[in-house]
């Protein structure tokens, strides 16, 4: 079954690729992860862990970014 929903155990990439409006979300938090040579290896989990943020409140970040776009 297809993943339907953000999770954080998806990579950057798979994530952009999948909703590319995310991007807004990197780029309001000045994060340079959309284009990154470890996009396509970083999991969404690692970018909290990077920018030490609260892995909960980042995929809820993400979610709420979609939801903004009617996803």
């Amino acid at each position: 079954m297809a993943v339907t929903k953000v999770t954080l155990d998806m990579t950057v990439d798979e994530a952009l690729a999948r909703w590319p409006e995310l991007g807004a979300v990197f780029l309001r938090r000045r994060m340079a992860c959309a284009g990154c040579a470890m996009a396509p290896f970083e999991r969404l989990s690692d970018v909290a862990r990077s920018y030490r943020l609260s892995p909960a409140r980042w995929l809820r970040e993400l979610r709420a970014g979609l939801r903004e776009t009617g996803r």
